[in-house]
């Protein structure tokens, strides 16, 4: 009998070693059967931040400490559990799921703080980073990407990777270590079928910047990056809250930006601070501004802002009773995006005419010199190409629907049912996704009676995405 307990239990040690990656950056590991007896009063020595109680033959509780050695968490799990500290004061819990995954969630000591759970972690680093698959996706196997950002701010830094990852292995990275001071990630990954290990240096930080620390600018870079991958909110101070950039409409008619068939962007140093503004141009004009930490969001109406320049000056023009037009500029204070006003003409082209220059009236000559004085460069803008946008418009949907019908049940628009004598109707149907719904449906005095048939159609790539039954047995 003592054999087989003494068995089982090299069994569950070598399980829990297995269940959970290994850093070279970390200390003090602990595994679910190294047991230490936790006293009275749950108090550790100094610098002593997590503990394993043994409940019984597979049950273990551990204890997280804060930095005056009281519990801020505590649990009881079955499951593979390995402890271990990054640096002096991060503690990293290790819980394995199965199947080779495993969740690490992390305790930052210091600041008191827990952070995100992460999945599929391949390297934490000793100035707070950790790199991992993000799956948060659809398709998850086949839609993933690598993931660097600070462990427990992501507004602090966030970077994140395309890899061709091997779509049949569950964890691809073989192996991965942050160098050259964290600027870069070693990696080698599982790609193409059968899969095959590729080795590359990912640049995690720009310029060089040996520091570990990001300049304010890169910061606003990096985060402008995943704010157009769809990737962190921003904040639309025209609404008040958070939203992802694809969600954002256009301020003038409403149009959700995924629908807009030319988006266009920019970068410009507007008000002259070092960090660059982001600029999409969407028919109208939205500015997206990092400022400690986050991205703001501000919109202009076409007929608001016209011939936006890189310094963050524009023409305006007020057609009411007496015709003017001028110069503003755009600056902040704070969060806060305000206007002032360069120069004016009033009445242009009449007796009455009057000019101004900040607000002070000048004559024509000094209006002339000044605009001849403080010439403009125009903002530059390219084409905006993002995986969220929209390729295939509705009417293009509606007619790949139109053309499937008719091709399957030799249907058109218009057609009358033999059996009810209702005509056919092509509709688009509210989603719950990105796609087009279409219904092909029967019309009671061209308003929509009964559905025969529900299909998807892909607003990217227009493929058409058909339910796993339909709706009067055809299927």
């Amino acid at each position: 009998m003592k054999k087989i307990v003494a068995a089982l239990l090299c069994l569950i040690m070598l399980l829990s070693l297995f269940s959970c990656s290994v850093d070279d950056n970390k200390t003090n590991q602990t595994t679910a059967e190294s047991v230490t007896q936790v006293p009275e009063n749950n108090k550790q020595p100094s610098k002593k931040y997590f503990d394993i109680e043994k409940i019984d033959l597979t049950t273990v509780k551990y204890y997280i400490y804060d930095m005056n050695g009281d519990t801020v968490f505590a649990q009881e799990t079955s499951r593979p559990l390995e402890i271990s500290m990054i640096g002096e004061y991060i503690v990293d819990i290790c819980i394995g799921m199965g199947t080779g995954i495993s969740i690490h969630q992390y305790y930052d000591a210091q600041n008191n703080r827990f952070s995100d759970e992460y999945s599929y972690v391949a390297a934490s680093s000793l100035g707070g980073l950790v790199a991992y698959i993000d799956t948060s996706m659809e398709n998850p196997i086949y839609n993933r990407k690598l993931v660097v950002r600070d462990i427990f701010d992501k507004n602090i830094f966030y970077k994140s990777f395309n890899l061709d990852f091997a779509p049949a292995v569950t964890m691809p990275i073989e192996s991965a270590r942050f160098t050259d001071g964290e600027n870069e990630l070693e990696i080698v990954y599982l790609s193409e079928r059968p899969a095959t290990p590729f080795s590359a240096t990912l640049v995690i930080r720009a310029n060089g910047d040996k520091s570990g620390i990001l300049c304010e600018q890169d910061l606003a870079m990096e985060m402008y990056e995943a704010v157009l991958n769809n990737e962190v909110e921003i904040y639309d101070t025209i609404h008040n809250k958070r939203i992802l950039l694809a969600d954002c409409t256009t301020p003038y008619n409403g149009i959700p930006l995924s629908d807009c068939e030319q988006l266009k962007y920019a970068y410009t140093d507007m008000d002259n601070d070092a960090i660059n503004e982001l600029v999409i141009d969407c028919g109208d004009t939205l500015i997206l501004r990092y400022y400690e930490g986050n991205v703001y969001l501000y919109s202009f109406t076409f007929r608001a802002l016209y011939y936006l320049n890189t310094d963050g000056s524009y023409t305006w023009n007020h057609t009411g009773q007496d015709f003017e037009y001028g110069e503003n500029k755009l600056y902040f204070e704070g969060v806060a995006l305000k206007t002032k006003e360069l120069y004016r003409i009033v009445n242009d082209g009449e007796p009455n005419v009057e000019f101004y220059i900040e607000g002070k009236q000048v004559t024509q000559e000094e209006i002339l010199k000044y605009i001849e004085n403080n010439s403009k460069t125009r903002v530059e803008f390219e084409p905006l190409e993002a995986t969220w946008q929209k390729t295939i418009s509705l009417e293009k949907a509606l007619e790949i629907a139109a053309e499937y019908w008719y091709e399957c049940y030799n249907i058109k628009p218009g057609d009358k049912a033999s059996e009810t004598g209702f005509p056919y109707g092509i509709l688009p149907k509210n989603s719950d996704n990105a796609n087009y719904k279409i219904a092909l449906a029967w019309l009671v005095d061209g308003n929509h009676y009964s559905t025969i048939e529900m299909i998807e159609i892909d607003s990217i790539t227009g493929e058409i995405i058909l339910p796993d039954y339909d709706l009067d047995g055809k299927g």
